[in-house]
C-alpha cells in the first residue's frame, strides 16, 4: 500500500533520481501486473476479447495511467512548474523536446511553491 500511496498522489515535489525509479518501478510493476491480470483472466473464457478479461484489464490500464501522469506531475512541481504543463505532450513534434526537458532538466534548488527541495531531506 505504501508504493500506492507515493504513486497516487499529486502533493510534493521528485528530483531526477527519484522520478526516474518511480517511474521505471512504476511501468514494470504496472505492465507485468496488466499482462498477468489478462493472462489469468483469459484462462477463464474461450473467448479473450469477452468483457470477463477487457474490463478488469481496461480498468487497470486507466489506474496505471493515472498513476504515471501523477509522477509527471509531481516531476512538474520539482521544475516549479504547474502539472497543467503535463497537457504539452499533447501536442505532436513539440511534446519530444518538452518531454526531454521534464525527464533530464535538474529541479528548482531550495523551495519553491510546491514544497521543499527533495534534494535536501
Amino acid at each position: 500500500m505504501e508504493l500506492l500511496e507515493k504513486i497516487y498522489t499529486i502533493q510534493g515535489r521528485l528530483n531526477r533520481l527519484r522520478f526516474w525509479k518511480y517511474y521505471v518501478g512504476w511501468l514494470l510493476f504496472s505492465t507485468l501486473t496488466g499482462l498477468v491480470l489478462g493472462f489469468f483472466l483469459g484462462f477463464l473464457t474461450t473467448d479473450p476479447k469477452s468483457l470477463l478479461v477487457t474490463v478488469p484489464t481496461g480498468i487497470w490500464s486507466f489506474m496505471a495511467g493515472v498513476g504515471t501522469i501523477m509522477i509527471n506531475i509531481r516531476r512538474l512541481h520539482d521544475l516549479d512548474k504547474s502539472g497543467w504543463w503535463l497537457l504539452v505532450a499533447l501536442v505532436p513534434f513539440v511534446n519530444i523536446i518538452f518531454l526531454l526537458y521534464l525527464w533530464l532538466a535538474p529541479g528548482t534548488v531550495g523551495r519553491n511553491r510546491f514544497g521543499s527541495d527533495p534534494l535536501e531531506n
